[in-house]
């Protein structure tokens, strides 16, 4: 009982905090009217593009898909977002991996950051040969393809990898704007959506994207947790003084935190398998 009454307390405050600082958002995103998404990296069929043509916006993974596959979503009035792997190298996409020098990965004690389950390298986005890699990766996928926008995964890396170095975590955070900066000079209308580093969107790259997802965002691992809910509000400062929506995922609570989700003026997507599936 008392969890629901601190709950439903939670909900009150969150509304009437929407409410009081609404009127006075300075911009308001690109993706203002997205109400329902949907995150699916596996291959398509045509049963499953007709489907995404339900979701205002989706997420993909844009190898697997054609030029006219994303015209016929976007022609639907879906919004597509592709797949770009941001701070960290993918061993697997290997067109991308072979075009690294051992300058374009970050060393910590003279070596490389290796992350097992991915079998992935933390990468270094200081490095001017790396981001024109990487701008290259977007043309390809992105804007040849004709997709609205790239959604920028492992940015969470920075806050979470350089922390501990005020200097390299700066140098970082400026590496990404540059290159942010370096794609918006060669295609103004490009869209980003950021995955994580809360931080690092406060302090770099909020005036360069149109958005911020939270993966794992479950009311249980919220409510409690002080770092959590801090950065609830600041997000929702973010999102009034420079227009970035955000966008939230949960794979368990689906019900509790569609609702958190929402009483902060936050688009929500549940996941109950995995992005692989539909």
């Amino acid at each position: 009982m008392k969890n629901k009454i601190r709950l439903l307390l939670i909900l009150l405050v969150s509304s009437l905090f929407v409410l009081t600082i609404h009127s006075s958002a300075k911009e308001e995103s690109l993706l203002r009217d997205v109400y329902d998404y949907k995150i699916y990296y596996d291959r398509p069929t045509q049963e499953l593009l007709s489907k995404m043509t339900n979701y205002d916006m989706v997420i993909i993974e844009p190898v697997y898909y054609t030029k006219a596959d994303i015209q016929s979503l976007k022609d639907s009035g879906t919004r597509v977002y592709g797949y770009i792997n941001t701070m960290e190298a993918d061993t697997w996409n290997t067109s991308l991996f072979d075009q690294l020098n051992e300058d374009d990965f970050f060393h910590r004690n003279g070596e490389r950051v290796h992350y097992p389950e991915w079998d992935s390298y933390l990468t270094d986005i200081t490095s001017s040969h790396y981001q024109q890699v990487l701008a290259e990766e977007v043309e390809k996928q992105i804007i040849d393809k004709g997709l609205d926008g790239a959604f920028l995964d492992t940015v969470g890396n920075i806050d979470n990898e350089h922390y501990r170095d005020a200097d390299v975590l700066n140098n970082q955070r400026q590496g990404l704007v540059n290159w942010l900066v370096l794609l918006q000079e060669e295609h103004p209308d490009l869209s980003f959506i950021q995955n994580w580093g809360f931080d690092t969107l406060a302090e770099a790259t909020a005036p360069y994207v149109d958005g911020i997802m939270w993966e794992g965002f479950h009311l249980s691992s919220i409510i409690y947790d002080e770092w959590a809910n801090n950065q609830v509000y600041k997000l929702r400062s973010i999102r009034e003084e420079h227009g970035v929506e955000v966008f939230t995922v949960s794979f368990e609570q689906e019900k509790n935190s569609a609702r958190f989700s929402k009483a902060n003026r936050f688009k929500h997507y549940h996941e109950p398998d995995s992005f692989n599936e539909w």
